[in-house]
């Protein structure tokens, strides 16, 4: 049955910076052209891509009840997707990972015309919500399938159909360097060919575990002096100040590549449960062996990788250096086929891949 097919975000497409699913979104868009409207904070506004934004809530929206200060919330969302439904063509609106927004939109689904269908794409580990909420939802799609898993024990009832379409990561853009094109990178790059280099990468917030990585990373260098440690994505932090730290900052994808491909090991701290973890799967298809948390849907991502490590204990600094010191052994005494390497990794976790299960699970 023909839909009118509606995305709905409440981060601005097309992205001006490329962020995870922002740009993994796009490029679906971009690609197959599958969307009719897109509606969110976009800033570059036409027939297609309508703007609407989340409103804040005042003092008098606060004495409303919850449903109503969602629905003044998204008042921009709803009143779009009203309009759009007007005629007699089902909608397929497509909630990109945004609950209260979810939650605006069944709240008037039985406004839509029949055989109208609300999606939920779904980018955490761990979906609770109402049950008036899912009652209304026809599919949700999950990152693993321990977090489609975790999701229907967690809720009384989830009724929805599930999808596990994972992530994916632009083979083109990431990938390996063989070790010659390695070391004259790192050399291009201002740092000795031989030079170890760490990578961190994430935002500030404390679930990521930057404060918990400069504790391990210091312990590090008191053993291994001669480390590098780049870190990446979060803001300027001033008490970081050992001379072999660079911090980066944000990068453009391309920039974000190319430092990843010099890195030799990438440590991902999350302390919360993670989704996937899309940071570490870049880090690795460019090369990088890798220590990670068991946290959500991280030992599934990583289930068919000999070159990475998990961490059971990750509020522990002991069991990172433990984990770090078993890797270095394996690192120096495995010689790993670089061609099977890299054969294995492009074939990992790609974009292609995710696209094809994203349309699927929208179309079946």
């Amino acid at each position: 049955m023909q839909k009118v097919k509606i995305l709905i975000s409440g981060l601005g497409l097309p992205p001006h910076v490329m962020g995870s699913w922002l740009f993994r979104i796009h490029q679906f868009q971009t690609n197959l052209n599958y969307f009719d409207f897109i509606l969110s904070p976009t800033t570059k506004a036409d027939e297609r891509y309508i703007f609407c934004k989340k409103k804040s809530l005042n003092i008098w929206n606060k004495f409303q009840k919850p449903h109503s200060q969602i629905t003044y919330a998204a008042s921009d969302y709803v009143e779009a997707c009203k309009r759009l439904g007007q005629g007699n063509t089902p909608l397929q609106i497509v909630v990109m990972d945004d609950s209260s927004l979810l939650q605006a939109i069944c709240q008037i689904k039985d406004s839509f015309p029949q055989g109208s269908e609300i999606v939920f794409s779904f980018h955490g580990h761990w979906l609770i919500n109402p049950n008036n909420v899912l009652e209304k939802v026809d599919k949700v799609l999950f990152l693993t399938k321990s977090g489609y898993r975790k999701s229907f024990q967690a809720n009384f009832q989830f009724t929805p159909q599930a999808f596990i379409v994972g992530n994916g990561v632009e083979d083109g853009l990431f990938f390996p360097l063989d070790p010659l094109e390695k070391a004259n990178q790192k050399l291009a790059m201002g740092y000795n060919s031989a030079d170890r280099i760490l990578i961190w990468m994430a935002n500030s917030r404390r679930v990521k575990g930057l404060h918990l990585f400069k504790k391990i990373a210091g312990e590090i260098l008191k053993k291994h002096p001669d480390t590098k440690i780049l870190s990446i994505g979060h803001q300027q932090d001033d008490s970081i100040t050992h001379p072999n730290w660079k911090q980066l900052g944000v990068l453009k994808h391309e920039d974000l590549a190319k430092n990843l491909q010099i890195g030799d090991v990438y440590f991902f701290t999350s302390l919360w449960q993670e989704g996937f973890g899309l940071s570490l799967v870049e880090a690795m298809k460019c090369g990088n062996w890798a220590i990670a948390s068991n946290a959500g849907g991280i030992p599934e991502v990583l289930a068919d990788q000999s070159r990475a490590a998990i961490v059971d204990d990750p509020n522990i600094v002991e069991s990172w250096l433990e984990t770090y010191e078993t890797l270095l052994s394996r690192m120096d005494t495995e010689n790993l086929d670089f061609s099977k390497i890299k054969t294995q990794l492009s074939g990992w976790h790609s974009y292609s891949d995710w696209q094809t299960r994203f349309y699927n699970a929208l179309t079946n």
